[in-house]
């Protein structure tokens, strides 16, 4: 695990470890927790960019709302249909 030292506002450091004390929660897991959320949000982003890449965004769009019209309370569905609802 590497150790690093990061330069803060002290009204953001005080606001942060405020937060972290409602949080039940050490400064420093509050502090890796928002890190690693920010990380996974822009990993996200980054992966529905390759795979929308060349994709027309409207039809993408508008095949989701159809099959969340699908879609009803219950059971989850399959992958396969899943797939099978986006060819439609």
């Amino acid at each position: 695990m590497s150790e690093i030292s990061v330069r803060l506002p002290d009204e953001l450091k005080d606001k942060a470890m405020r937060l972290a004390k409602k949080k039940n929660m050490s400064f420093n897991s509050l502090v890796n927790y928002w890190l690693q959320a920010a990380v996974q949000q822009d990993e996200t982003i980054e992966w529905m960019k390759s795979r929308l890449s060349g994709k027309n965004p409207d039809l993408a769009i508008a095949k989701f709302g159809a099959f969340l019209k699908k879609t009803q309370p219950g059971d989850e569905p399959t992958l396969a249909e899943i797939q099978q609802a986006m060819k439609e």
